[in-house]
């Protein structure tokens, strides 16, 4: 598996894209650069390194039978060490150091050098995303997000907002599938009209039926589902909307100093779920050109599908867990919009506290006594 380490082109110290200022920085001689700098520079340097490997290829192909006898050696190590979640070892292009990550991390950080490192064969082939949504929001503004949500949270653990808590405030890829769908419909449905008056002590309703006839082109965007397995379904789904008119093609460079998730829930396998979800849309948007009716029944709905497009993308999120009385709590950041989603906790303590001072305060104006004797 080929590992990706994106440096600096001036002093050669590791380049991460920069949320506030959409371009790729420095953090060691202070230089920015634009996408397309950054993707012309380490194409060029791709050529060059392909063109070395390819004066190695005679050595490696000499060396294929040692390497199958090792394979086969190795494979019986790994089927004994296997576990529920496969772990994946690759070295660190910086320092040398073996980078240990799940199997469908597609870019994460060396723990040794702190250097990013991007997974290259995850993300490349089939599983080769569509395009990326970049980080909008810094760490740091993620941060005063999460302060946000908390304010005038009184009830919340003492330690609960604190700087330790912060630094593992991470910024993570994750993959979704999009559907945009354009559809020809008819509909057939029954309209009320319902008129009601009185007159003296009599009330008098009349109720007129219509029969509509409807027919046009349908037009649905961004219909998605989550690919990924084993997160939590309500943190990624909350997070949303995101905007797609900022979706870039996707990059792999955007993905330096982040983590990210390849897919593992296929396109076949979310596609009766997005269908039944736009069938619903479809048919709520023919009942919505016949307006001025007191009530519409669909009684006969049909459709085709004229266009269909599906896109692989990546969205950014920052994720923190908590871990409060045994439960893990999660907690997310939209990384483009900011919006919050988690489930804050409840500290017991402050409550027993909050209701002896109201308790203390009652018995003070004398209204405890009379309100249990009632």
């Amino acid at each position: 598996m080929a590992t990706v380490n994106y440096t600096c082109p001036n002093c050669a110290a590791p380049l991460k894209f920069n949320p506030d200022k959409q371009m790729f920085s420095c953090e060691y001689c202070m230089s920015d650069f634009t996408e397309k700098y950054v993707q012309d520079f380490f194409a060029k340097k791709e050529q060059k390194e392909n063109s070395a490997e390819k004066q190695e290829k005679k050595e490696q192909e000499k060396a294929k039978e040692n390497a199958a006898k090792q394979a086969q050696s190795n494979d019986s190590a790994q089927a004994e060490n296997k576990t529920e979640e496969e772990a994946v070892i690759y070295n660190c292009p910086s320092c040398g150091a073996q980078v240990v990550t799940t199997a469908s991390t597609a870019a994460t950080t060396c723990f040794y050098c702190q250097n990013p490192v991007v997974l290259g064969g995850r993300l490349s082939g089939e599983f080769k995303p569509d395009r990326v949504i970049p980080f909008k929001l810094s760490k740091q503004k993620a941060i005063d997000k999460f302060l946000e949500m908390c304010k005038r949270k009184w009830f919340l653990p003492k330690n609960f907002v604190s700087e330790k808590h912060f630094d593992k405030l991470t910024g993570v890829y994750f993959p979704y599938w999009y559907v945009d769908e354009q559809r020809s419909a008819q509909m057939v449905a029954k309209g009320e009209k319902v008129r009601s008056w009185t007159v003296g002590d009599d009330r008098y309703t009349e109720t007129k039926v219509f029969e509509l006839h409807r027919a046009g082109n349908l037009i649905v965007n961004n219909v998605f589902e989550r690919a990924l397995k084993g997160q939590d379904r309500d943190m990624l789904q909350c997070v949303h909307p995101y905007d797609l008119g900022e979706a870039h093609p996707f990059a792999m460079s955007y993905l330096s100093g982040f983590q990210a998730e390849k897919r593992d829930i296929e396109q076949n396998e979310v596609a009766q779920a997005v269908k039944t979800r736009i069938n619903g849309y479809c048919q709520q948007l023919m009942k919505d050109t016949a307006s001025g009716y007191s009530a519409v029944q669909i009684q006969n709905y049909n459709d085709k599908i004229d266009l269909e497009n599906w896109n692989y993308t990546l969205l950014p999120v920052w994720v923190v867990t908590y871990k409060y009385r045994g439960k893990i709590l999660p907690f997310a950041v939209n990384g483009q919009t900011g919006k919050t989603y988690g489930e804050l906790p409840t500290s017991a303590g402050k409550l027993l506290a909050f209701a002896a001072i109201i308790a203390a305060a009652l018995m003070a104006l004398g209204l405890l006594g009379g309100l249990l004797f009632l």
